[in-house]
């Protein structure tokens, strides 16, 4: 996002004019990264952020509480010695880089008015709050009583200094115009970029789009052109939209970006809606990672020991023709001495020749018996691995339909959904009781009104279990023949279902399947008196009968979505 001093500079104008006058009435550190400031004004409170993450650092107003820590850090006690019930002066960006400058006024011991100064500087991995006084140091959030990278010292006691900017130029700089003549004109964007200072790449380039030079050189005409987009009063304060993903945060519509846009009547209010966003995808594909990840070491334990049981399974598969063996020799022990190393003897079943290797140490009828105790014992074998084996195979496929369910999880409220499932069948276990009962996950399946009829989904194998089997007897089930999918039910309140109707509950349950990376796909349905569940089941596993099928293609249909 272009969160460059161009941005920052209308993001300073508002916030000054919001928070100027203002009383801090409270003052947490959530994170090592992160500073709130409660104030007072103009009749209500309002919370100031400061974020110094390296990833996103940003200053803003917030209206989730963040919560507090036990214990508040060393700069947070720092801030809230010297600037607890101070009144805010200003807030300003300083010069054309990305420090903003916050001014407070304060009372000390004998109650005369003390200024102090804290500079939030959002420079990627340097960002930094530092508090001062009179130009002094008294504290930072981080990298204090040091060098900050060699250059400049960041003592305490010590005179504040601005981070060094390079050979880069303010926009008023007029030492640019010459900067300007002896670029090309196809890589103007690079330049600005390359030596004025806090203009992002994408902000440089929608500069330079509106250009058209008329005579050469042209770096004068440039210097206006730069000058007077970075200080007009174009203001429209948008979120730029790929899809669902908000993508980029802005003054106003970039041309050069396309997409659709969100508008706001504030810089702060589009800020906070895009990194309210950017959060929430943050933690999806965080809760996204750790479900996979506790289902992939489930999987591969359950495939461990399916190969385990196969092993055993195969060593166990001769037991009958030990059997055999044993037979033909108690058949022909009267042709076999002890000492013999092996014997050949007719299969009077098929008329084969079998060959039998003999512990020439034993007798011939104790060789027959050492052939039936190994039958004896395979067949033991096979009996206990049978129920072993199908149990595996089971729960294997159990978790394969979870790991399905993650996978095509949209959201992070259908990922909670998963993980109370996990945690109700005992794979993601507590380490701790938690000391209240906590709340469970409201069901809400996906509901769609669909040419007069209600057509409900479910969102994981819990919810298609409690769908399916809460539905009437004479509603209509359906579901993608032999995948995972959703479970949707069709609702028929006495009236005929249609093929379309069915047609549009087939495309759901493909599309909320992994059918739908292929395609066209096969569905079946019938009603719901003809589903059952074998006892002791995992949850969304069910037989049917009596049923028909159609080929759908896959669609999501929001058309008829009424709530998710």
């Amino acid at each position: 996002m272009p969160q460059d001093a161009f941005t920052l500079r209308y993001l300073c104008q508002e916030l000054d004019k919001l928070f100027t006058g203002g009383k801090i009435n409270r003052i947490i550190q959530p994170s090592n990264d992160e500073v709130v400031f409660t104030v007072y004004t103009g009749g209500r409170t309002q919370k100031l952020l400061l974020d110094v993450n390296p990833a996103n650092p940003r200053i803003a107003v917030i209206e989730r509480d963040k919560e507090s820590p036990l214990t508040a850090p060393n700069f947070c006690m720092l801030l809230r010695k010297h600037l607890l019930s101070s009144t805010i002066t200003g807030i300003n960006l300083i010069g054309f880089d990305r420090i903003v400058r916050i001014d407070f006024l304060t009372s000390d011991e004998f109650k005369d008015s003390v200024k102090k100064t804290l500079y939030v500087e959002l420079m990627g991995r340097y960002s930094n709050v530092i508090l001062t006084e009179d130009g002094k140091i008294l504290g930072g959030n981080r990298g204090i009583n040091m060098f900050d990278n060699g250059v400049r010292p960041l003592i305490v006691g010590h005179p504040y200094v601005f981070p060094p900017v390079g050979d880069k130029k303010l926009p008023t700089d007029t030492a640019l115009i010459e900067i300007f003549d002896n670029c090309d004109e196809q890589r103007l964007a690079e330049c600005v970029t390359a030596n004025v200072q806090g203009i992002a790449t994408s902000t440089a380039k929608e500069i330079v789009s509106s250009f058209k030079s008329i005579y050469k050189p042209f770096g004068k005409q440039f210097f206006e052109h730069l000058n007077q987009k970075l200080y007009s009063s174009k203001f429209q304060p948008c979120v730029l939209f790929e899809g669902d993903d908000a993508k980029d945060v802005m003054v106003y519509p970039y041309a050069t970006l396309g997409g659709d846009i969100k508008s706001f009547s504030t810089l702060y209010e589009a800020e906070e809606f895009y990194f309210a966003e950017k959060e929430k995808i943050k933690k999806y594909k965080n809760k996204k990672e750790r479900l996979t990840a506790v289902l992939s070491s489930a999987i591969k334990k359950v495939k461990k020991r399916i190969v385990a049981i196969s092993s055993k399974q195969k060593d166990a598969e001769d037991a009958e023709e030990n059997r055999l063996k044993g037979e033909l020799i108690l058949s022909n022990i009267y042709r076999i001495k002890q000492g013999d190393k092996e014997c050949v003897l007719d299969n009077y079943y098929d008329g084969s020749k079998v060959k039998i290797v003999l512990n020439e140490n034993l007798s011939p009828s104790k060789n027959a018996e050492n052939f039936y105790k190994k039958y004896n014992k395979q067949k033991r074998t096979q009996i206990a691995l049978k129920p072993q084996r199908e149990q595996a195979d089971t729960e294997l496929a159990y978790l394969v339909s979870v790991m399905d369910e993650i996978e095509l999880a949209e959201t992070i409220d259908e990922l909670n959904f998963v993980q109370a499932e996990l945690l109700s069948v005992g794979i993601i276990v507590e380490k701790q009781a938690p000391t209240k009962k906590k709340k469970e996950v409201e069901t809400q399946f996906r509901e769609y009104k669909v040419f007069g009829f209600t057509v409900r989904a479910g969102r994981n194998n819990a919810e298609n279990d409690k769908l399916t089997f809460t539905a009437k007897g004479d509603d209509v089930w359906v579901h993608v023949k032999d995948h995972h999918s959703s479970h949707v039910v069709i609702e028929k309140n006495g009236k005929e279902i249609t093929e379309n109707v069915i047609r549009v509950a087939g495309e759901i349950s493909a599309y909320y399947s992994k059918a739908r990376e292929g395609g066209k796909t096969e569905i079946v349905y019938t009603e719901k008196k003809h589903v059952k569940k074998p006892p002791k089941s995992k949850p969304g596993f069910c037989i049917y009968d009596n049923f028909k099928s159609m080929v759908v293609e896959p669609k999501k249909h929001a058309e008829f979505l009424k709530c998710e």
